[in-house]
């Protein structure tokens, strides 16, 4: 019996132990269910960042294609804009040379013969080159005169210390803002009380007086550009304020110099307003000759031949201008180049003063 009774509980602790056997089996199963639920949620995790990402990175490339359709429509509006501009700057020009060589009194298309006529006919007309060559005249001295004072207006407002400023600034620069129609009839009213009379010479002080802010806006930004060292260096070795600007600082602003000029010259050649109150009977400029021969049928042709002859010699100076512009500067490059190139211990020549 009793061992029958050890057996049973025998029996009874092997149950135990494969009860525990599959309480432990159950256990590892629930934690492998759990490592593969944990593995399955970061497989799902990493699936949907890489959906987000894919996301992004297709909000990405869909902003390209809008930054890139903008950047082509704004190119393609740029030109359109630019062709137009030049259609409607140099059509007229054109337009008046082609005419300039037509037969006909008439400017009337279609143009039924050629001839150099009207050229031969313009330089005949004693008024009509007087008129041209007095607005050569004053054009030519206008730009001198306006070119010299936009040089010292220049140096003053360079200086580093200079008491209102921009009052100067402003006083100077007023005429660009003033109609011309205004400031003809204020210089025709100060003539008269100061007892003048109208002549060329007011004109010419008038044209001074519209052109040297464009003097002031071409050299001012020309100066501000040199290097005060180039200046320094000259008083070091021995030269005054007069021979520095005379041998440093005028050759560099030659190519701003040229364009002041070409700028105040034009401009005055151009005037119609201030010429138009303030020169004298019999003695008109070309635009106010062009406006009063613009009535007269008979002389048409002839202004168009002018015109046009204004126009080519208006290009051709441009050119040469343009060209001299780059050649200069070009030079100065190439110096500045050389300069730097030189081996160590070689020194600079000096400045002769």
């Amino acid at each position: 019996m009793n061992q029958r009774g050890g057996g049973t509980s025998r029996a009874g602790a092997g149950a135990e132990r494969g009860g525990g056997t599959s309480r432990a089996g159950a256990g590892a199963e629930r934690a492998g269910g759990t490592s593969r639920a944990g593995a399955g949620a970061e497989r799902g995790g990493a699936t949907s960042r890489a959906g987000a990402g894919a996301e992004r990175g297709g909000g990405t490339s869909r902003a390209r294609g809008r930054g890139r359709k903008l950047r082509w429509a704004g190119r393609a509006a740029l030109t359109v804009y630019f062709w137009a501009f030049v259609l409607f700057l140099f059509t007229p020009l054109a337009v008046l040379v082609v005419f300039a060589f037509n037969q006909s009194m008439t400017p009337t298309l279609p143009i039924t013969a050629w001839t150099t006529h009207w050229f031969h006919q313009a330089f005949s007309d004693t008024e009509l080159t007087g008129a041209l060559l007095r607005s050569m005249e004053i054009g030519a001295a206008t730009g001198l005169f306006a070119t010299a004072l936009g040089i010292m207006a220049s140096i003053g407002l360079a200086a580093r210390r200079l008491r209102l400023r921009a009052l100067i600034v402003a006083v100077l620069l007023l005429p660009l803002v003033v109609p011309y129609i205004s400031l003809a009839v204020g210089l025709l009213v100060l003539l008269n009380q100061l007892g003048l009379q109208i002549s060329l010479w007011a004109v010419f002080l008038g044209h001074v007086v519209i052109t040297l802010p464009f003097a002031v806006l071409v050299i001012l930004p020309r100066l501000r550009s040199l290097d005060p060292a180039m200046i320094e260096a000259a008083r070091d070795l021995g030269s005054n304020e007069l021979t520095a600007f005379n041998l440093v600082t005028l050759p560099l602003l030659v190519p701003s110099l040229v364009s002041s000029f070409l700028i105040c010259f034009i401009t005055s050649f151009d005037e119609f307003a201030i010429a138009s109150f303030l020169a004298p009977p019999g003695q008109p400029t070309f635009p106010v000759f062009l406006y009063t021969g613009s009535r007269a049928p008979g002389l048409l042709p002839e202004l168009i031949a002018i015109g046009s002859l204004i126009i080519v010699g208006s290009l051709v100076v441009i050119a040469i201008a343009e060209g001299g512009r780059r050649w200069a500067e070009g030079r100065l490059r190439g110096v500045r180049a050389g300069e730097a190139e030189l081996p160590a211990g070689h020194d600079v020549p000096a400045l002769q003063i």
